[in-house]
């Protein structure tokens, strides 16, 4: 018998989680233009959590009429990233823009879903967008394994099929799907490739998991944490599913969620 595939929503808790950043976006239209203010009023609202600040710009290259000369121009911030001390998580303001992200060791959903919550409410009651152009949850794992080469069929129940006419050892690979829900509403994203590991006798495969919302207008402000809470119980359901219980065994699976 094969590995056991995942049947079922269930949620289980680890003790070495493989999520490398978790990133919740909020993209708006806004009914008036961007006010500039709005980041300094967010800071002063999330500084004691969030201190550490710094700005993200545009640069602009211009190739002139001069041989030999490049001249390189600043343009205006694009956004302001606002970051926790230990930079295990950031928030980040710019036009019609609010993203939290998470870093390693990832908190749990609980306190991660808190933070998005309250960092929404104190962005939407100051910036008081219009609607949603899109929202998106992302998780971006990275799963180490101790051996240089490894069977891909033992660690993943979604992976590269190889036609039993063909050498079934393959190199790095990379896949792309999109999965549909909602009617097409909403789009999840899974990419799956070979990626750089810690060492030479070490081997590690990315899983990104990318949910989104592809039809914006059918989403209210006001249903847009609800519509988060669904996207992650699609994200950790998708998730579950590509792994089997020998990967389960690298992050310390130890139990599952009620």
């Amino acid at each position: 018998m094969g590995p056991r595939p995942y049947r079922g929503p269930l949620r289980r808790r680890y003790g070495k989680p493989p999520i490398n950043q978790a990133i919740c976006e909020f993209r708006f239209k806004g009914p008036s233009q961007w006010d500039w203010t709005v980041p300094g009023l967010v800071y002063q609202e999330i500084k004691s959590e969030f201190p550490d600040k710094r700005q993200e710009q545009t640069f602009e290259i211009k190739v002139v009429p001069i041989p030999g000369r490049v001249e390189q121009s600043v343009g205006s911030p694009t956004k302001i990233q606002f970051l926790r001390a230990d930079n295990s998580a950031m928030v980040q303001v710019g036009p019609d823009l609010l993203t939290i992200n998470v870093y390693p060791p990832y908190p749990g959903w609980e306190n991660f879903q808190a933070l998005i919550r309250q960092q929404f409410q104190i962005y939407t009651r100051i910036a008081k967008p219009g609607e949603f152009q899109r929202i998106g949850l992302r998780y971006i794992n990275k799963i180490l394994f101790p051996n240089a080469i490894i069977e891909t069929t033992e660690f993943f129940l979604y992976y590269p099929h190889l036609p039993h006419e063909v050498e079934q050892t393959h190199g790095p690979f990379e896949m792309s799907v999109m999965h549909l829900y909602e009617n097409g509403r909403d789009v999840l994203t899974l990419r799956m490739k070979t990626i750089a590991s810690d060492g030479p006798d070490t081997s590690a495969i990315g899983l990104d998991l990318d949910y989104y919302l592809a039809a914006p207008s059918n989403i209210k402000l006001a249903d847009g944490l609800e519509w988060v809470e669904k996207a992650h119980t699609r994200v950790d359901t998708m998730f579950e599913a590509c792994i089997t219980d020998k990967t389960r065994n690298l992050f310390e699976c130890n139990g599952e969620l009620k």
